[in-house]
């Protein structure tokens, strides 16, 4: 289950054509995770071990909570398209080296709360503590702090980090997670390995692609959720028109989420324009001038029904 199939899917091609040397950083993201892995399965063998039964049984139900926080509904009887915010909770990030630090707070919980209050729809949160500065803590204490600010219908909080074992996604469920990112130039042919385990446990897969090679792969193991992120994690170059090359590939009832550099209401509207329903607010947290401001400008967009726009007319899935 551990390798790094980023040649498989050949993801460091962009849709320019410019290809990257191998990502050096998830590399060694990947290796420390084995060793954290190998650690966390010798803790839990026993078999009413939380962590296994999670994996062993199926769950009773599948409540959507990240697909309902992402995919705001449509509005008026002429359906149009809206638009959510996903923010990206991390203090570091490997991307830009020159450009690590993003947001020193002390707090993961509290951070949360406040970004809650000014209506975040949904959180992914970095607990790798070494390349993103995250803490094993981060994801318990973002959901508490999310539940305290909006008890009835908190939004949803996501665990970013290199999952490749479903024993994470069992561990990120204890500490009370709607969701996971699965990153495919990670995890490669195991995607549909971890997309089971998903399934099985009863929450939902935010799947991150980068090319079409990728989203392609993905969709081919059942993905229904995507996170294109238009930085390549390979070069570390960003592909500012990534997204929208992508979107005519989404099928139309996908839930699509763009991320890379977003931070003004034209690009916002210009993505919501090709069908995507949500964006990600990340290095940017820090730089846009009013967060309470861009997130409520985004919850005001409204646009053509998907189909009309340039995005989102791949077939439907059947249901």
């Amino acid at each position: 289950l551990f390798c790094v199939s980023s040649l498989l899917l050949d993801s460091s091609v962009s849709l320019d054509g410019s290809k990257g040397n191998a990502g050096i950083y998830l590399e060694r993201m990947v290796e420390k995770k084995k060793i954290e892995i190998d650690s966390l399965l010798r803790r839990h063998q026993q078999p009413d071990d939380p962590l296994v039964m999670r994996m062993s049984y199926m769950a009773s139900e599948n409540r959507f909570n990240l697909t309902n926080s992402l995919k705001r509904p449509a509005d008026g009887k002429e359906n149009l398209h809206t638009m959510s915010v996903l923010v990206d909770m991390k203090r570091r990030s490997p991307t830009i080296y020159d450009r690590r630090e993003i947001v020193d707070y002390s707090s993961a919980g509290t951070f949360c709360e406040l970004l809650t209050k000014v209506n975040a729809d949904a959180f992914l949160i970095n607990t790798d503590e070494y390349e993103y500065g995250g803490k094993a803590t981060d994801l318990k204490d973002s959901v508490e702090g999310a539940k305290r600010a909006r008890p009835r219908n908190p939004p949803s909080c996501v665990l970013k980090d290199i999952i490749i074992h479903p024993i994470q996604i069992a561990q990120a469920l204890e500490s009370g997670a709607s969701g996971v990112l699965l990153i495919v130039s990670v995890v490669g042919g195991d995607l549909e390995v971890l997309l089971d385990a998903c399934t099985i446990m009863g929450t939902e897969a935010l799947v991150e692609v980068h090319t079409p090679n990728e989203l392609d792969f993905a969709l081919s193991k059942g993905a229904t959720l995507f996170l294109v992120n238009m930085w390549d994690r390979v070069s570390g170059q960003l592909f500012t028109k990534q997204a929208k090359g992508l979107a005519s590939m989404m099928p139309m009832n996908a839930v699509a989420v763009a991320a890379g550099n977003i931070r003004s209401m034209e690009q916002v509207a210009e993505l919501g324009f090709y069908g995507y329903d949500s964006v990600v607010l990340g290095r940017n947290l820090a730089e846009v001038p009013d967060i309470k401001e861009f997130i409520s400008d985004v919850h005001s967009f409204r646009g053509a029904p998907r189909g009309i726009g340039m995005g989102m007319k791949g077939i439907p899935w059947a249901g």
